[in-house]
């Protein structure tokens, strides 16, 4: 079983090389994921199945009071979607 920053590092690195980066945040893989889809806060939160607001702790700043890590299994479905589903870049 992967430790989270070991599943971080490696979920991140099949977008970030793509984009030749260094590996994402959990927000930019988010809004990343957001664009390749073209979707909107609401639509990507009813995709994944998370309530809006889920969605919205996610994406604050690190260090804010409300930020939620994401957990592995959402990184690994997020990717799923995305190399499944997202346009081309």
């Amino acid at each position: 079983m992967l430790s989270e920053h070991t599943g971080f590092t490696e979920l991140t690195h099949t977008m970030a090389t793509k984009k030749k980066t260094a590996p994402m945040s959990q927000q930019e893989f988010l809004r990343d994921a957001m664009e390749r889809l073209g979707m909107t806060r609401d639509q990507f939160a009813a995709r994944i199945n998370a309530s809006r607001r889920r969605l919205d702790n996610w994406l604050l700043p690190d260090g804010s009071t409300g930020l939620r890590e994401l957990d592995s299994v959402v990184w690994a479905f997020v990717r799923e979607i995305v190399e499944r589903e997202g346009k081309k870049s």
